[in-house]
């Protein structure tokens, strides 16, 4: 009689685990994992794996590991995509100077971690809805900040480049900022050139009367005008720039 008791339980431990077994081979119709060959749907990156993480990040942790360091996917999130964390996408030391981190990391280990279909595109032409174009800023090429023919002669293009496409190119956080007033580490405030505002190089007081030239310097001296950029370092004039102050004096 035990003996047959003990089957019976047996075989009811075999129906339940077999329902068991079959019940979880169905579909999750909320599921973005893909049961029939181990991976997520098609369009999971970037913009659908940015979603269901936003919704819930522990659900990762199942297949990616508590620390999401691999687990039984054995693909590490932060390998390639989130270099600092799993919550930042650059590395941590970023922060808020993305201009100045991002010159440094580049300059020490290449872009091969930012040029992949989910960052910023295999070819740094950016990628909807993840990393944007590099030339967004690096408007000569991704290895140039400016156009590629300003050359030694940055000054002088860069009159004409902005006289003909306007600032939008040089209006933001990671150049010379979103009101022109500079980024740390990356491009200067434009006012330290345009002392009348970014339409104007000198003091807007200027105007059409030269003489104000003379109380502007009395006042606060010539540093301002001593660079490669205006008068030169020794107020010799820049070609294609400030003439050499000798000229008048």
């Amino acid at each position: 009689m035990p003996q047959v008791k003990t089957t019976k339980l047996l075989f009811v431990g075999f129906l339940t685990l077999a329902a068991s077994f079959f019940g979880c081979s169905d579909p999750n119709a909320n599921s973005t994992f893909n049961t029939d060959n181990g991976t997520h749907a098609a369009d999971w990156l970037p913009a659908g794996h940015m979603t269901a993480a936003n919704a819930d990040e522990s659900s990762c942790t199942q297949c990616h590991g508590s620390d999401f360091s691999g687990g039984i996917a054995k693909v590490s999130c932060s390998t390639g995509c989130h270099m600092g964390v799993v919550d930042s996408v650059h590395p941590g030391a970023w922060s808020r100077v993305t201009g100045t981190a991002h010159a440094a990391y580049v300059i020490a280990n290449g872009n091969a971690s930012c040029s992949t279909e989910s960052c910023h595109g295999a070819t740094l032409n950016g990628v909807a809805n993840s990393g944007p174009s590099c030339t967004l800023c690096h408007l000569g090429g991704v290895g140039s900040v400016h156009p590629q023919d300003w050359g030694d002669l940055a000054y002088y293009k860069h009159s004409l480049y902005v006289n003909a496409n306007g600032t939008n190119g040089c209006t933001n956080v990671n150049c010379h900022g979103a009101s022109l007033d500079g980024v740390a580490g990356s491009g200067p405030s434009c006012t330290l050139c345009h002392l009348g505002g970014v339409n104007s190089i000198h003091p807007t007081a200027w105007g059409a009367d030269i003489t104000l030239h003379k109380n502007y310097v009395a006042a606060v001296g010539s540093s301002s005008c001593a660079n490669a950029v205006c008068h030169g370092p020794q107020l010799q004039g820049v070609f294609l720039s400030g003439p050499s102050c000798a000229t008048c004096h």
